[in-house]
């Protein structure tokens, strides 16, 4: 008699503007691994059907299991954001319970956090891939949009690294494994032997969404820098 190996299933989790997608490129890049984006993001159209939507939204961990079923490769991942789920704590804790692995992704500058988002909300450009032109913009972010959306990241980083203080997981920090595609190669080596399966070359189409510094994207940079270091939020 032959037994059908358990299926490997994974999360990653973290605050938006972190590297998810690219991480979960680099993970797809692996001829074993099937790793989705944000499941419970409407946007990506993983449910179409508004009274379906609701449902995933009130039972979502039978959405998650339903879609590792069908997935056909031995292991399967998905994208959760910190957000996207009231309180976290609850549903990653059921996914624990049921042998799912966390991956946390996490961002060290709170401030490039904070200014990646701003310009992508005022752009609607969330990322950039392989061959896609994208004209470099000239905006202006408030010194309030800037300090508001810094105090709600810091509170949400509070509260997750309270989270995982009680739930094993690997951490990846996007400055230190994913910012430089030199590190690839070790950061998904470690998750592989994370996730329990042999190691495999990577590689990624998205890019950096723009070549240019944000000094000189956001037309008042310095006032930004000036009124945060004010303020005493970093």
């Amino acid at each position: 008699m032959t037994f059908k190996k358990k299926k490997i299933k994974f999360v990653i989790f973290g605050l938006g503007r972190s590297g998810s997608t690219l991480l979960k490129q680099l993970l797809n890049s692996h001829p074993e691994i099937v790793c989705e984006g944000e499941l419970l993001n409407a946007e990506e159209k993983y449910v179409t059907n508004p009274l379906l939507l609701r449902l995933v939204y009130r039972f979502p961990y039978l959405f998650f299991a339903l879609r590792s079923m069908l997935s056909k490769k031995p292991v399967y991942g998905f994208t959760l954001l910190f957000y996207q789920y009231s309180p976290p704590a609850k549903l990653i804790g059921k996914l624990v319970k049921k042998d799912w692995k966390i991956i946390r992704i996490y961002r060290e500058n709170s401030l490039e956090q904070c200014l990646s988002h701003l310009v992508a909300q005022q752009t609607r450009v969330w990322h950039r891939f392989d061959n896609q032109e994208i004209q470099t913009p000239k905006l202006v972010i408030t010194p309030e949009e800037l300090l508001n959306r810094l105090k709600i990241v810091n509170t949400n980083k509070k509260t997750e690294t309270k989270l995982f203080e009680n739930f094993a997981h690997h951490k990846v920090v996007y400055e230190d494994d994913l910012k430089n595609e030199s590190d690839w190669a070790e950061t998904t080596r470690k998750i592989f032997e994370y996730l329990g399966v042999s190691p495999a070359p990577v590689s990624a189409s998205i890019q950096k969404t723009y070549s240019r510094p944000y000094s000189e994207i956001i037309e008042n940079y310095d006032e930004l820098i000036k009124y945060v270091q004010t303020n005493k939020q970093t």
